[in-house]
């Protein structure tokens, strides 16, 4: 088969709308990882691109306090990936970076610290690890399409593996909930979470089908102010995302593009994390 250079599949898909085109590309649903990115695909700033994902981050201030917005579109729901720093049955904890690295993620972020609580419900990857819920936070579920759902202070036997038909992939425990419907919520209430207390804050957000934005805002410290849990909540919900759920946060605050931390780089406190989220190309490149 004649190759199709990789400059023209970029320039047809920019020509197709802005969401991408329809393909064959898939991940498998474990815990490999994705496909390496293609070199030619990374342009001057946080941009990649190729006929399977979009990645820009751009950075702001605002009240004193740097952030930065990753914009995330993805050709298949696949590319919405977990990995742990050993397996998701062990507290084991490493650097955020070589996890990124290990999985050929384009971006990544710290997930839930999932292994420092007992408790929660862990699906990772179409798996379940841990279901154990005490009403005391909210869960955020990501199905087989891609597409979040959240649930308020989650209880026991609230899940059963599916969520309005469609099969768990991941599933999520720290929260609060930033935004659901649109809208900011009206009282957010964040159990251990130092939501008066400025603070350097992670969000995972959705905004369209197979359209995501990760929002992280500095620490206090080495220039910025960092931000209470509210002041983080009204800056997400200016992103015009539909539903946003918080992460973890502090010094485990982590926002990795093409293998290397971009938000607060020179923090000598960046601790080892349990597990990580990610987005992966499909992209195998021109085949022969």
């Amino acid at each position: 088969m004649k190759k199709v250079p990789f400059l023209i599949l970029c320039l047809f898909f920019l020509l197709v709308g802005p969401a991408l085109a329809d393909q064959p590309y898939r991940l498998p649903i474990d815990l490999s990882g994705g496909m390496p990115p293609a070199a030619s695909g990374f342009s001057d700033g946080w941009s990649y691109e190729d006929p399977t994902i979009r990645v820009s981050v751009t950075k702001g201030r605002v009240d004193e306090c740097d952030y930065w917005v990753a914009d995330v579109q993805l050709a298949d729901a696949s590319q919405l990936r977990t990995a742990p720093a050993d397996s998701f049955d062990s507290a084991m904890k490493t650097s955020g970076i070589q996890m990124a690295r290990r999985v050929n993620a384009v971006l990544a972020l710290n997930g839930d610290y999932f292994c420092y609580t007992g408790i929660g419900y862990i699906v990772r990857q179409g798996v379940e690890y841990l279901n154990v819920l005490w009403g005391n936070r909210d869960v955020l579920l990501v199905d087989e399409a891609g597409d979040f759902h959240v649930f308020p202070l989650a209880k026991k036997g609230s899940f059963d593996g599916t969520v309005e038909g469609k099969r768990i992939i991941n599933a999520f425990f720290f929260g609060p909930i930033l935004v659901q419907d649109g809208k900011r919520l009206v009282y957010i209430s964040g159990d251990g979470m130092a939501e008066d207390e400025p603070r350097q804050r992670m969000a995972i957000a959705q905004a369209g089908p197979l359209h995501y934005k990760v929002i992280c805002c500095a620490t206090h410290a080495r220039g910025s102010r960092g931000m209470t849990l509210y002041q983080f909540a009204n800056l997400v919900a200016r992103q015009n995302v539909q539903t946003a759920y918080n992460l973890d946060g502090g010094n485990s605050a982590m926002l990795i593009f093409n293998g290397e931390k971009i938000n607060d780089p020179d923090n000598p406190d960046t601790r080892e994390i349990c597990d990580i989220i990610y987005f992966a190309s499909a992209y195998p490149g021109d085949e022969p």
